[in-house]
């Protein structure tokens, strides 16, 4: 669900995504291998909508944080916490965005309609895809909030004659609904563990199974939940 498993956190530039260009995934790849511990890398895109990676700040690019997280340690739900500024940055931009604009209302209809706390589901969408409608992971994860079309079909969405579940996916209210579903189903197995909810989402449950009812030991996912629970601080801490 994240774009680059070595990224602790990343940020779309764009609204709309394209695809890496080689020199560029093998500088991404280079940087993460032989970054230290908190290296910073600049994402930006080009004129032909290409993206970079660099090392040099760009004053056009998104700072990317590598490598940054502690060391994970299995049977503990204690990540540490993502700095409020990171946070807010990321917020600053997802809500500068047309497309934030665009789905927030239906977002938070979408979060009342299956007793989610809208803030939560904001801070998962922001994390996932900055609000981005035609975002597509590595993995194939799909849309605003990064869906698999092998979820999708869990939850009803079917391809059509000319229309794939992917296509679909991107359709913010398909989108919506299908996310809100799985936050919702995720925390009646999980009650009162938002961390195992946050690690299910970006894992799935049979790696928190695996892990022994705790966030598995995966750099990604634990990432990933610190900065869900850092974007959601932020949100609660507004109202």
């Amino acid at each position: 669900m994240i774009i680059l498993n070595c990224f602790v956190s990343i940020i779309w530039l764009r609204a709309s995504h394209r695809a890496f260009s080689l020199s560029s995934a093998a500088l991404a790849l280079g940087l993460c291998l032989a970054a230290p511990a908190s290296a910073q890398v600049w994402k930006y895109v080009d004129d032909q909508g290409i993206t970079h990676f660099t090392n040099e700040p760009v004053t056009q690019g998104i700072l990317i944080i590598a490598g940054d997280a502690k060391p994970a340690n299995r049977g503990t739900a204690d990540l540490g916490t993502l700095p409020d500024d990171q946070a807010l940055r990321t917020l600053n931009f997802v809500e500068s965005q047309a497309s934030y604009k665009d789905n927030q209302a239906q977002l938070k209809a979408a979060a009342q309609t299956h007793g989610l706390d809208y803030a939560l589901v904001k801070a998962v969408t922001a994390t996932e895809s900055a609000f981005n409608p035609n975002a597509i992971s590595h993995k194939g994860a799909v849309g605003l909030m990064q869906i698999m079309p092998a979820t999708a079909a869990q939850y009803g969405v079917r391809s059509e004659p000319g229309v794939s579940v992917t296509q679909k996916l991107k359709a913010p209210d398909v989108n919506i609904q299908v996310g809100t579903r799985l936050l919702a189903d995720l925390f009646r197995l999980y009650p009162d563990r938002i961390d195992l909810v946050l690690a299910a989402y970006n894992a799935g449950q049979g790696a928190v199974s695996r892990a022994g009812h705790q966030i598995p030991n995966y750099r990604e996912t634990q990432n990933y939940v610190r900065k869900v629970l850092a974007v959601y601080k932020v949100l609660q801490s507004r109202n």
